[in-house]
């Protein structure tokens, strides 16, 4: 009856009766015929659930950990077919409600048999532990027992805990349950904090870090009357020896499948470090939420945990038989601070899990800049170490599909959701892609900086025991973000009724409480009842609920796959427990399109399989293990593109030495000390094989990394860099041989003097391919070197060389000039006069190629720079002209990376591919709200800095750095502007005062890696995809990579040394992306193409190493290994060689293009460069893709003439000889 009247509620009747069928059964639903996307909240009134976790202040005060919550259980504890509800409390005992239907519940505790008094209960979930069918209860406490009553079936329960095996005396937080080992019973683990806070225990001065912590010999050790409260570890990154608050240690059971538990320790034999290693001893860490899911796809169960303050998250990786080993350091690169929940889904319908941690960063730029941040900020090291830094932050981790994850946050849209506890994905308006739910508030704002401030100057002091309640309150609206399908997120909490009181909301947990297939959601809150979200969607939707298998009868760790036309593939895990304090029901509900047939398939935890293929939407379907079948053999994957060939480099590693950049100009977003190294193929001792040419950092060595067929063989150059050495380009020594042209940043020069001691641009003469000592090729300059491109600007046959200037040391971001050399007959370089005014103007260069944009036979030179446009320079005769503004990018502006060159239509006109950051940095620009940089004499030393923005809603510019940065930096201002809620309501021209006189700004329109196709005289601008955004890239490498004919490219990813408040930026693996040869691409996984680059990458370059006829793939890393890839997948094409076609001032035809001719059937055109990407070069024999049967390439070199040579079909290298035709 009470699901009879929960569904009358609905609208017009409909018949729900059972429908029975082979291996599963059937009922329609009952749909809300006045619904809409969203919920309606519904309150204690309404509901009758008045149960309250309340907590007094003065009890708070003495025991901050009181304030953590309390949380809910949902599930149907007498078979009636709808969830019951189950409310734990700290300061009263927990009650018991049954659903009544209609959203009705009422108070059945007392006739229940669970008893609560004198308990603080904490975390709570339904699960069957016995096998019975009946759903049990498990209940955490802070301090006292774990609490198990047994449930008759009928909803009375009976206390087992004596006989449970469960433990007491902890602090129990969440708690989760799966089969860990597969022998099918549920097996427990459940987090745990602290029953009492040190700091609310002992006064400051008893707890100092001297009366906790003594120096014994050469060792510090915490005194033996401390050892329950501290310990201590050496932690280099934070400056030595850390002192730590002890927690209690998790407790992980193993269940017998009776409903009674074996403890089985945190630690060797069935738990081990990511090195394999048996743990020490127990982590003792501050848990806030722990959940079971399989991460992987092989069936078992794996381990979040999440931790609060500086104790690490802890990822468990489960081997199938319930032994876990923890991630390695590479599979998360950064987690949440203080973690409170963790969640997981399929956020891009990509068939890999990923998973959401909740934290709690203000979602407003003004309020960020009240608070004082949890995490503590840590130096970045140089090169690709295996820390985990911790943010106080929401983090969205996305799964590569290879045991790694991209922390995309800021690229999602959901790093800030306030004071996070509760958090759960949900597909609220069934489109098919999960939401995100949270819910949040606190006691206490403690992140309120003001406050600290107040309490450190205050007189008399307040006691250090009543410090908490001088914060202001903390409520808070809770935040509902839809999932746009596109791995962004918005806030639609007002549209769907979320969130509509301000309050401390802090369990959550899921359920079909009124049978319509759609979940509903239940949170707790402190200090007020709980509060019901009923789901008011009236869109299509199938609902899924499993009977499996005793004595795993819920079918816990089966996995839901739901198809249906026009949707994408949707999938789901059970689980038990594992939400912020809270349990969810064991039903599911997926999207499924109106009028559709839907397969569901079921893959049990034991590897069987059930599927459904002829499901119908609008209907709840209970799914029975007894007629699962095995499961059919996957379908092997095919072979990656790619293979990693980077033993054959032996170990080449990049050197750089860490410079304090921030000392000069304190308010930089990034280093400029950690650019390179850039990377080029070119055969240096004359072999025929193309050889490695990487550069280095201050402290190292140009090497040149000979190609010796099987291997390579590192020739250094001698001696140590002074400085770093940024592009390397091969060119001809005039002598017949070659040799080795490198710039030189100067910007860890010490002075302006200093600066100005060393050339530019130095050359390094070659024997047998190893460099000797260099020479100066072009004169020192007051800014560092980046860019060098080489090319035949005035058709004499020598190739120029083209300076680009990329950061005058101290004083970034003022302009600098650029320069074009010209080649002289007797080998020497000389400025060129007719240039000069223009290249001077050019900015911050940060990458140039030279590419013949309107195919008049003279090479145009594309210029990208930082805070400008892309800039084109249109040659004539070696006359260049500024042609921005008619190409159509002079209003694009940005803090570019890298530029590279591609016929990627295949029209026959070079397309251009800009790299910059991407949109997973926290910053956004666009043309109406640029990201702008103020620029002034308001710094101590250089120019002033302020980042800024224009508020949305007002217009005015607000300053986008920290109060507490920005006071540093520039002390004046403090005098100014008195509070931080003072600086968040403050303009630029207030924060600065006198210093805004005059200040200039630069700013960037977008921040988007971008495809300019060319149109004869304009670009067409677009976006690459959404995936290439995730990270910032530099180096771009345009290669036909799998032969088919159009031109794909490659991203090498990544950006490190940023300022030490900002994360660094590591979402990348290098991106391959398949062209369409429409000016499309598809980006590939890491799976699919081979690819893993995790380090801080730069350049990058192509070349046929092998002399297969692939094309190879070179990346540098900044500070670590450079690596190699060979290319095994791609259908092999045609090396083109032009060796001699260009005379000997240019005899690798730079600037020359190849194309291949079949008929009335063209290729993409190929031009051969000698700088390009970023700061790199790829081999100057190209390799292209062919057709079947005979074909031609036609050639086009430098000055407009033409040659073809026909060839037959399977021929690998085609050469050309003699003198071109006119």
């Amino acid at each position: 009856m009470p699901l009879l009247a929960a569904l009358a509620a609905c609208g017009p009747r409909v018949d729900t009766s059972w429908h029975q069928a082979e291996g599963y059964r059937w009922r329609a639903l009952a749909l809300p015929w006045r619904g809409h996307d969203g919920f309606t909240q519904l309150d204690a009134s309404s509901t009758g659930l008045t149960h309250r976790n309340d907590v007094d202040d003065e009890h708070a005060l003495a025991n901050r950990n009181l304030l953590i919550g309390s949380g809910v259980a949902l599930g149907d504890i007498d078979g009636d077919g709808l969830p019951d509800v189950f409310l734990a409390s700290v300061e009263r005992p927990a009650a018991l409600y049954h659903n009544l239907g209609g959203f009705k519940f009422e108070d059945v505790t007392a006739a229940s048999g669970i008893d609560t008094k004198g308990l603080a209960t904490t975390g709570a979930v339904f699960a069957d532990v016995n096998g019975d069918g009946a759903l049990d209860l498990i209940v955490g406490t802070l301090g006292g027992p774990l609490k198990l009553w047994l449930n008759d079936g009928k909803g009375h329960f009976t206390d087992a805990t004596k006989a449970s095996g469960l433990d007491s005396g902890y602090a129990a937080t969440t708690l989760t349950l799966a089969d860990v080992d597969g022998n099918g019973t549920l097996d427990l683990y459940v987090a745990t904090y602290k029953t009492r806070n040190a700091l609310d225990a002992y006064p400051p001065q008893a707890r100092s870090f001297d009366q906790v912590v003594k120096k014994i010999g050469e060792h510090y050790e915490v005194l033996p009357q401390w050892k329950k409260e501290y310990r201590i570890e050496e932690r280099a990154d934070l400056g030595g020896i850390v002192r730590s608050q002890r927690a209690d240690v998790d407790l992980f059971f193993l269940n017998d499948g009776k409903g009674h538990f074996t403890r089985v320790p945190v630690t060797a034999p069935r738990f081990l470090g990511a090195d394999g290693k048996p743990l020490a001893e127990e982590p003792d860490f501050f848990g806030l939420a722990a959940r079971f899911y399989d991460v992987n796809g092989d069936g078992a169960p794996d381990l979040y945990v999440c931790n609060d303050f500086e104790d690490p998250d802890q990822f468990w990786i489960n081997d199938g038989k319930g032994n876990f080993r923890l991630a390695s350091p590479y599979a998360l690169r950064e987690t949440s601070n203080t973690c409170m929940s963790v969640d997981f889904a399929d956020v891009n319908r990509d068939g890999n899990v990923d998973f959401f941690t909740a934290d709690m960063a203000n979602p407003t730029l003004a309020g960020r800049q009240t608070e004082v941040p949890t995490h503590t900020p840590l130096r970045k090291p140089v090169g690709l170490t295996p820390d985990r830094p911790q943010w106080m932050r929401n983090m969205l981790q996305v799964s590569r599909g290879d045991g790694t994850w991209a922390q995309i946050g800021d690229y999602a849209g959901v790093i800030a959701t306030d004071w996070t506890w509760g958090s759960a994905f949900l597909d609220v308006d069934f489109d098919g892609y999960e939401d995100l739910l949270v819910v949040n508030g606190h006691r206490w704002d403690t992140r309120d900086a003001d406050t600290y401030d107040r309490l450190r100057d205050k007189f008399p002091r307040v006691p250090w025991n009543r410090e908490s309640a001088e914060f202001p309150r903390g409520d808070s609206h809770s935040i509902a973000m839809r999932n746009n399908g596109d791995l962004t997120f918005r806030d639609a909490s007002r549209q769907w009724g979320w969130g509509t009181d301000a309050a401390i909301t802090q369990g959550i947990a899921l359920a079909d409480l009124n049978g319509d297939g759609a979940l509903d959601v239940v949170a707790t809150r402190l200090d007020a009842p709980p509060v019901v979200y009923r789901n008011d969607s009236k869109a299509p939707r199938v609902a899924v609920r499993l009977k499996g298998d005793a004595p795993n009868v819920a079918g816990i760790g089966a996995k839901i796959t739901v198809r249906a036309a026009g949707l994408p593939v949707q999938s789901r895990e059970i689980t038990a427990g594992g939400y912020y304090l809270s349990g969810s029901d064991a039903e599911l509900s997926f999207a499924a399109g109106k009028d559709s047939v839907l397969t569901i398939e079921v893959r049990w935890r034991d590897g069987r399989v059930s599927t459904i293929r002829d499901a119908r939407p609008n209907r709840l379907y209970e799914v029975d293990a007894t007629r699962a079948v095995a499961a059919s053999a996957p379908t092997p994957a095919p072979a990656p593109l790619f293979q990693d060939a980077t033993a054959l480099l032996g170990g080449h590693q990049h050197v750089d030495s860490l410079f304090d950049d921030f000392s000069r100009q304190p308010l930089l977003p990034n280093r400029f000390s950690q650019l390179g190294p850039g990377i080029a193929w070119a055969d240096v001792d004359g072999d025929g094989k193309p050889d490695l040419v990487v550069g280095t950092g201050r402290g190292g060595a140009l090497t040149v990394l000979r190609n010796d067929g099987a291997k390579f063989t590192p020739l250094r150059a001698p001696g140590t860099a002074r400085w770093d050495l940024s592009t390397v380009l091969p060119v001809p020594d005039g002598h017949g041989g070659t040799m080795l042209v490198a710039g030189q940043s100067n910007y860890e020069s010490l002075s302006a003097a200093d600066a100005m001691s060393a050339p530019s641009v130095i050359a390094f003469p070659l024997t047998r391919g190893a460099p000797g000592a260099p020479v100066a090729v072009a004169p020192p300059d007051s800014a560092s070197v980046g860019a060098l491109a080489l090319a035949d600007v005035n058709g004499d046959g020598r190739l120029d060389l083209f300076v680009g200037a990329r950061v005058i040391p101290g004083a970034w971001p003022l302009p600098a000039p650029s320069h074009l050399y010209l080649r002289q007959a007797d080998g020497s370089w000389a400025p060129d006069p007719k240039n000069a005014a223009l290249f001077a103007r050019l900015g911050l260069v940060t990458a140039a190629t030279f590419v013949d944009l309107d195919n008049d036979g003279w090479p145009d030179l594309v210029v990208a720079s930082e805070w400008g446009p892309i800039r084109v320079l249109h040659n004539v005769k070696g006359v260049f002209s500024d042609e921005t503004k008619a190409w159509g990018l002079d209003g694009i502006s940005s803090r570019w990376n890298g530029v590279s060159v591609g016929d990627f239509d295949g029209d026959g006109r070079l397309d251009l591919v800009v790299t910059s950051w991407g949109r997973n940095t926290g910053w956004r620009a666009s043309n109406d709200r640029p990201y702008e940089l103020v620029v002034g004499r308001f710094g101590t030393s250089g120019p002033g800095l302020l980042a800024a923005q224009r508020d949305s809603a007002t217009g005015k510019e607000m300053p986008l750095e920290s109060f507490a940065r920005l006071g540093v930096a520039y002390p004046d201002v403090k005098r100014r502007i008195a509070t931080y809620a003072d600086y968040a309501k403050s303009t630029v021209d207030e924060v600065l005062g006198d210093g805004a006189k005059g200040a200039a700004r630069v700013g960037a329109t977008t921040f988007d890696h971008l495809l300019l196709l060319n149109r004869g005289g304009h670009f067409d601008v677009t976006p690459l995809p959404a995936l290439a955004q995730l990270a910032p890239s530099s180096g771009a490498v345009v290669a036909d990579f799998d032969g088919d004919g159009h031109e794909d490219l490659f991203l090498a990813q990544n950006f490190f040394p940023t300022e030490i408040s900002t994360l660094r930026f590591d979402a990348g693996a290098g991106l391959l992306l398949l062209g369409d040869g429409k000016g499309g691409f598809t980006p590939r996984t890491v799976g699919e193409s081979g690819i893993s680059v995790l380090g801080d990458a730069r350049g990058a370059a192509a070349a046929d190493f092998d002399g297969d006829g692939r094309v190879d793939l070179a990346v540098s890393q900044n500070g670590a290994a450079t690596t190699l890839w060979r290319n095994r997948g791609a259908r092999p094409g045609v090396r083109v060689h032009l060796e001699g076609m260009c005379g000997a001032g240019n005899p690798l035809c730079i600037g020359a293009r190849v194309r291949v001719v079949q008929g009335a059937r063209s290729f993409p055109v190929r031009e051969i460069h000698a700088g390009s990407g970023y700061w790199s070069m790829d081999g100057a024999v190209p390799v292209l893709a062919v057709p079947e049967g005979d074909y031609e390439i036609e050639a086009v070199l430098p000055g407009g003439t033409k040659s073809n040579v026909r060839v037959k079909a399977g021929t690998l290298d085609a050469r050309f000889s003699g003198a071109p035709k006119p």
